[in-house]
């Protein structure tokens, strides 16, 4: 659960954040919401660091842990609207599910790549299983008694 992905934010989001993450929210008895907002609040500093450029940006990236994603999914409710008259909370919910989605589909991948990687090919077990087989498959006679493929019947023309 280490790993993060990174989504953006608007301002009325990020606000948004900071209204309804409380800093002492844990999750599963890990602190995540002093991390959370440190972070909310880093972006909201960058939106009003740049609000008079002449081109002040529209949205702001986030890196997000999983942890991170399930506290706000905890808190923020799809129909929060913020003071301003923002619909903010089903847009910020379907950016956080698609995290979430990201990141258990990496775990499964993750998890079938360990699965795959499991087999040591090069274990003396392996390489005696190997020799068990080949050595099964060579004493087997051919259906026919010899040596040559059996025939296949030609079809009358």
């Amino acid at each position: 659960m280490g790993s993060e992905r990174t989504t953006y934010l608007t301002m009325a989001e990020a606000w948004a954040l900071d209204d309804l993450i409380r800093h002492t929210w844990t999750e599963e008895g890990r602190p995540v919401g002093r991390g959370l907002l440190l972070k909310v609040f880093a972006v909201i500093r960058e939106f009003e660091a740049r609000r008079n450029d002449p081109c002040p940006p529209e949205v702001l990236p986030i890196a997000l842990s999983e942890d991170e994603c399930w506290a706000i999914d905890y808190h923020v409710r799809r129909s929060y609207v913020d003071p301003e008259g923002y619909r903010v909370g089903r847009p910020l919910l379907l950016k956080i599910f698609g995290l979430l989605l990201e990141m258990r589909n990496q775990e499964d991948l993750d998890s079938l790549r360990l699965a795959e990687n499991a087999v040591d090919i090069d274990s003396p077990d392996v390489a005696r299983r190997l020799e068990q087989w080949r050595e099964h498959l060579n004493d087997e006679p051919p259906e026919n008694g010899g040596d040559s493929p059996p025939e296949r019947p030609q079809p009358d023309d």
